[in-house]
């Protein structure tokens, strides 16, 4: 799968893509910007320690077919396995497309979900030249994306409940789903969004998701990724957000062969703060990769990122992550961390925090660490008489905690908790430690 091949699958498909949603103008400003860029390599410096090249020999199918009885079924199968809050609103994709009757049960007041032909109109006043040259893989997205779904919140709304967004595929090992998603808040509204992807093996999601708060909004969007583990995920999130609102988003990435989430933050107003927080496992020649940049553009702006990887044999991790204070932000407050964990001397750790200041008067501050089991703790639990499996699965679990402890919703938390300390040595002596 070449530039040349996704350029002759657009041609092919372009009439049924379109259809009646307004959406083809959008769509041909894609496609010809990845053109001219392309599939990003390792010679862009954003992309040097990961390689495409097994995305590319995959042969995937950027538009698979409408979904089968069969395809929903094997859906349906696989979101009775998430153990889901039957009480939260959810939203159900198959193949990146949201499944008609998928809702369950209604959305809440304050939240509406336009037809795709309003939705398409906002990309087309928010999509730039500039984010497909950075993000080449966002115009393959918009290109192919079988439905692009817009969630708009009224001003001062409160938002009760999470609203979950379930993506699955039907099984197809060469499918390559481009999940997209809007999200505008209203001025002074609240809402909390999971993002829950658990696709099969052998394909590949791409998804993009844009978020614009208005001022004094708050958005909570936590990210769970437990694909199978020869599933490919690259992704997109960009967040802009006005005076005096508020973004928390945490990251969990457990599964999946090759991981490559790209996050971009813009502290456009006075006021505005981000809260981050990511935690990733990677072994048996799993790729987690996570490039994260964020912009203080205007004065009194506050960031605060922190990301844990924990490494283990033949897995690699990557953190790269960028803060930039522009001229003009004075009061900026902005802290950046990467610790890792490496269990093997077979993986690979690649942590490269930056800050870039152009302005005086502010404070910030950033580091990485990569180490292995502290000796000390490993040799007090066994003093307590515990055998060695338990006690590395229980550091790790402390290690990885510490950000977990970050997720409020109690119902996820637990979730992800018992989701992580599954992939840990011994987990099931642990005798209900969690």
């Amino acid at each position: 799968m070449n530039t040349a091949e996704i350029r002759a699958a657009f041609d092919a498909s372009l009439d049924r893509l379109a259809e009646s949603d307004g959406s083809r103008p959008a769509r041909r400003q894609a496609m010809a910007a990845f053109a001219r860029h392309g599939f990003p390599t390792r010679r862009d410096e954003d992309w040097k320690y990961t390689d495409l090249k097994p995305i590319l020999a995959g042969r995937f199918d950027p538009l698979p077919g409408a979904a089968t009885g069969n395809h929903r079924q094997l859906a349906s199968d696989r979101l009775s396995s998430l153990e889901l809050s039957a009480d939260a609103p959810q939203l159900l994709f198959l193949h990146g497309q949201r499944l008609a009757g998928g809702d369950s049960p209604a959305l809440p007041p304050g939240v509406q979900v336009p037809d795709r032909h309003t939705a398409w109109q906002r990309i087309r006043s928010i999509q730039t030249e500039g984010q497909f040259r950075e993000y080449p893989l966002s115009a393959i997205n918009t290109a192919f994306s079988p439905d692009c779904t817009l969630i708009r919140v009224d001003a001062d709304a409160d938002v009760p409940q999470p609203l979950h967004l379930v993506y699955l595929d039907g099984g197809a090992a060469n499918s390559a789903a481009q999940a997209r998603l809007l999200i505008d808040l209203g001025a002074n509204s609240r809402l909390c969004v999971v993002q829950h992807f658990a696709a099969g093996n052998g394909g590949w999601t791409n998804s993009v998701t844009q978020a614009s708060q208005e001022p004094g909004s708050e958005l909570t969007l936590y990210r769970l990724q437990e694909h199978a583990e020869e599933h490919f995920h690259t992704e997109l999130l960009d967040v802009r957000l006005a005076r005096d609102a508020a973004a928390r988003l945490g990251y969990v990435d457990l599964g999946g062969r090759l991981v490559r989430n790209d996050l971009r933050v813009h502290l456009a107003e006075p006021g505005a703060s981000c809260d981050i927080s990511g935690v990733f496992l990677a072994a048996g020649g799993q790729h987690v990769d996570n490039h994260t940049r964020i912009d203080h553009i205007a004065p009194h702006t506050t960031s605060d990122e922190a990301f844990r990887g924990i490494v283990g044999e033949r897995g690699r991790g990557v953190f790269n992550g960028k803060v930039v204070v522009h001229a003009g932000a004075p009061g900026t407050d902005a802290r950046q961390s990467s610790d890792n964990l490496l269990l093997s001397a077979r993986g690979e750790v690649d942590t490269k925090p930056e800050l870039e200041i152009y302005t005086d008067d502010v404070k910030c501050a950033h580091g990485a660490t990569v180490g292995e089991l502290d000796a000390e703790q490993l040799f007090y639990l066994r003093s307590r008489g515990m055998d060695e499996e338990t006690a590395r699965g229980l550091l790790i679990f402390a290690f990885a905690n510490d950000l977990l402890r970050r997720i409020e919703l109690p119902e996820l938390r637990r979730r992800v908790v018992t989701a992580v300390a599954g992939h840990l040595p011994d987990y099931e002596h642990w005798g209900g430690l969690l």
